[in-house]
């Protein structure tokens, strides 16, 4: 073999180990999704993939971040300033000189006056700015601001807990959001079941008959009023798969997975025991408690919060003490030449400002803050009431929707059992095939109705959950 065949599948050999690798490697970093989903699964991913909800959680970052700056008020403030002026201004000035008296001591050493004199020239005086600067560390702290300082800050950490119960809000309004994608699912994909027996049993009447038609037995147009209803049971399941396609991509906008996402859940309809009917919520109804839901909490720091905002209001009207000191260097200005200001230098400042007369300012400031705190409080109230209400409906709601439960039940039982006895009878020539088909249809919704009542009791567990604040 020539040396371009060696070079040739040396190159093949080369390639089919990276291509080996790169599949290796790819497959160890691609984490198939779990086969089917839970109820609190779904949860769990919408938590952690709804946008709404992550910025709630910056949020939350945000005010710490703003608490821990009003906390820094109670602390010095350390700061370095720094000046440079330059100007070509020049003051000059000159001093008259002229013939001075003297005086000489007397015997007692008191100063008396000479018959001399002494000649004192002008002065001249040449006063230059040139470029003059200053550079200082100042520190500032405040003694007494009316309660101002805890006041802002104590507002900042409310603010701080009321993006937390923001949060929280958020999560159970995601959460609810999340039961209902899903429970419509589980609703749809139960639809299809229910679809395709309904659809089993017209063909096998379809079959049944057309054999009747082929041996004579009975007249074609029983035949083509099978094929009628056969028809509307394939474009009612046809119907349901494509329901049950946009549930999925439903689901999946929510759970932050690709909308194509092919998911499966792992609950369903297909027995009495996928329903966990909560028997202690019906016996324990009236020991709910409000006060649990973030809604509740949201408004009691709401009060919290215009209580502070009074106490912030009161303090700009109440006397204000601090204190500021400096130490610098300062260099400039020139006086004949020869530098005045070359030296370092410490300066305090105690400041008092005492607010004395404001045209009733600060009364009517602190009224409105009053004021405001009241509608809070009256705010709280209303809510209460409101919540209560929701409860008493979200209650009932539960309560019918699990009664419905027991009666569509019981309605399909007498509903197969009138489509069986209709069946036997209509192979014994004792009954149309209307009469025959009419169960099949009453049985069918009968079974659509179960359904959806399985899927209004769920939704209505969660509204109830959510409504005493345990969701």
């Amino acid at each position: 073999m020539n040396k371009s065949g060696h070079t040739y599948i040396s190159l093949i050999i080369v390639l089919s180990i990276f291509a080996s690798s790169f599949t290796i490697i790819s497959a160890q970093e691609v984490k198939p999704l779990k086969d089917k989903l839970t109820l609190l699964e779904c949860r769990e991913m919408a938590l952690q993939n709804n946008l709404k909800l992550k910025i709630a959680q910056e949020q939350v970052k945000a005010a710490e971040y703003k608490t821990a700056a009003y906390k820094t008020n109670y602390l010095p403030k350390l700061s370095a300033t720094g000046l440079y002026l330059y100007s070509d201004a020049t003051l000059n000035e000159n001093i008259e000189g002229g013939y001075l008296p003297t005086f000489i001591p007397d015997g007692q050493g008191n100063m008396i006056p000479n018959d001399g004199f002494a000649y004192l020239p002008d002065i001249p005086l040449e006063l230059k700015v040139g470029g003059t600067y200053n550079a200082a560390l100042q520190v500032e702290q405040p003694i007494y601001m009316g309660g101002k300082v805890t006041a802002a800050y104590q507002m900042a950490k409310k603010g701080q807990e009321m993006t937390q119960v923001k949060e929280k809000l958020s999560a159970v309004e995601l959460s609810v959001l999340s039961d209902k994608a899903y429970w419509n699912t589980v609703k749809v994909k139960a639809m299809i079941t229910s679809a395709n027996q309904y659809k089993a049993t017209l063909e096998e009447l379809h079959r049944t008959v057309k054999n009747a038609v082929d041996a004579g037995m009975t007249h074609r147009k029983d035949l083509l009023s099978v094929q009628v209803k056969l028809n509307e049971a394939e474009l009612n399941l046809t119907r349901a798969k494509n329901g049950y396609r946009l549930a999925i991509m439903n689901l999946n906008h929510i759970i932050g997975l690709p909308l194509n996402n092919e998911t499966e859940i792992a609950d369903s309809f297909t027995n009495e025991t996928d329903i966990s009917i909560s028997a202690d919520i019906l016996k324990n109804f009236n020991e709910f408690d409000v006060s649990l839901r973030p809604e509740h909490h949201l408004l009691s720091k709401q009060i919290e919060l215009k209580e502070h905002q009074e106490k912030l209001t009161r303090s700009d009207f109440l006397p204000n003490v601090g204190v500021k000191a400096m130490y610098g260097y300062t260099n400039g200005l020139k006086l004949n030449d020869e530098t005045m200001l070359d030296d370092t230098n410490f300066a305090a400042v105690l400041s008092v400002n005492i607010p004395i007369f404001n045209w009733g300012e600060g009364r009517n400031k602190l009224k409105e803050a009053e004021v405001e705190r009241s509608i809070a409080q009256m705010q709280l109230k209303y809510a209460q009431e409101e919540m209560t209400l929701e409860v008493t409906k979200a209650f009932n709601n539960l309560q019918e929707a699990l009664l419905e439960i027991t009666l569509s039940s019981k309605s399909v039982e007498q509903a197969e059992q009138n489509m069986k006895i209709s069946k036997d009878r209509y192979k014994a020539g004792m009954e149309t095939l209307a009469n025959y088909m009419e169960t099949q249809t009453i049985w069918q919704k009968a079974m659509s109705d179960l359904i959806a009542a399985k899927a209004t009791y769920q939704l209505s567990r969660t509204e109830y959950l959510k409504a005493v604040g345990k969701l």
